[in-house]
């Protein structure tokens, strides 16, 4: 929460989607004069329906495409969530109806202050949040600085700002080059498909599986590739909405490439060598959990993880002991499994970069680090730039 000149701005409202999902602290409606999403992603936007759960009124600020794509996951959620949510299908109805559609780089007000959304490189639609009332704060929000086949990266120079509001995702760790990552991946998946192999790709339905569509498309593979799930649904949504890739003409072609997969087709396409790209991208459900049990016994096949894996996931035990759970059973993996690091959050050197670019007298907050990456950031900020840098703690007001 914002506060600033008497308004008070919420600045995303997400949730933790641990086996229980868990929600942040509660926020009464009457207490905000809006709230901002700034990408769709549920650790983001996951309790923004919430707000429309009694009889209060807040407006959420927020990109065309995030709104759609947020729809989207919210409605999963309650589909899907076997724990009770404090929300249901009425509230995103409430949500859509209070909804301000807002475009980069236009400067709008919320009460008394500025706002502007500039492309933050994270997902297509997301951005970075500059509030400007007597102080300039910006909240990066998750963001990239590196190009990828979807989006060109965040602008990181924030030299005019007096505090910003930075994540600190991978504080401890640099990515490997991108180009060369995708090079691997491609000839690994080349090899598999080539022997005559399945290649079975769980990726996030928002962003990551559009986004490997582009990679194999541009790398000229001549192999079958199907798109499963909810992240066709994603990849219409981006084809309708030019203004937000920047990678548009390759992700058009890329769709004409990829094959739909309804659920009767997902037995018959695992009898002849194929790339199959399926939600969910840590195994915890959607398609790519039955392909993967499909596929576990199969040594001619791979599972190619393509993000980060979460501790205690299905992916990551998948990664360290090759064995996959499905309804109670668990079993041994013979297929080969592998793991390429994708990001769309900056690395190391990055967040560096941009604490760097800050003037002398700016204050840094960090946040969005788990295994103490914040207050990593934070002591980075301060021991070598001399910045007023902190991880702050849930629920502790701070003065800019």
């Amino acid at each position: 929460m914002v506060k600033a000149d008497g308004t008070r701005i919420l600045l995303d409202y997400g949730v933790a989607l641990n086996d229980v999902p868990e929600f942040p602290l509660h926020v009464a409606p009457r207490d905000v004069d809006g709230v901002i999403v700034t990408h769709a992603h549920l650790d983001h936007s996951g309790a923004i329906p919430i707000l429309y759960a009694g009889r209060g009124v807040v407006k959420t600020y927020t990109t065309s495409l995030t709104f759609e794509t947020m729809r989207i996951l919210l409605e999963d959620f309650i589909k899907l969530s076997g724990y009770y949510l404090p929300f249901e299908y009425s509230q995103i109805d409430d949500m859509a109806e209070n909804y301000s559609e807002v475009f980069y780089s236009e400067v709008f007000r919320i009460g008394s202050v500025e706002v502007e959304f500039r492309r933050s490189g994270h997902i297509p639609g997301g951005f970075q949040v500059f509030i400007n009332a007597d102080k300039t704060l910006v909240y990066t929000s998750d963001f990239s600085a590196v190009n990828s086949r979807l989006l060109k990266g965040a602008d990181t120079n924030l030299y005019d700002v007096d505090a910003v509001i930075v994540e600190s995702t991978y504080a401890c760790e640099n990515h490997p080059p991108r180009r060369m990552l995708e090079a691997e991946f491609v000839k690994s998946v080349n090899e598999v498909v080539g022997d005559g192999g399945i290649v079975l790709i769980p990726a996030f339905s928002v962003g990551r599986s559009q986004e490997i569509l582009c990679i194999l498309t541009e790398y000229g593979v001549n192999y079958p590739i199907y798109v499963d799930g909810m992240a066709v649904r994603v990849l219409d949504k981006y084809l309708e909405s030019r203004e937000f890739i920047d990678g548009y003409a390759l992700l058009e072609k890329a769709s004409r490439k990829a094959l739909i997969v309804n659920g009767s087709m997902r037995r018959k396409i695992l009898k002849n060598p194929c790339i199959i790209i399926s939600p969910a991208g840590m195994l915890k459900g959607g398609p790519s959990l039955k392909y993967a049990w499909r596929l576990a016994d199969n040594r001619k096949a791979a599972i190619f993880l393509v993000s980060f894996q979460i501790p205690g996931t299905p992916g990551a035990r998948l990664l360290s002991e090759k064995r996959i759970e499905r309804g109670g059973v668990n079993r041994s993996v013979t297929a080969r499994v592998e793991q390429y690091r994708f990001s769309s959050h900056s690395d190391m050197d990055q967040l560096h970069s941009l604490l760097k670019s800050l003037k002398s007298e700016a204050k840094v907050f960090t946040v969005h680090g788990e295994n103490g990456n914040c207050s990593i950031l934070a002591d980075w900020a301060r021991r070598e730039l001399n910045l007023q840098a902190k991880a702050p703690d849930i629920g502790v007001s701070y003065i800019i």
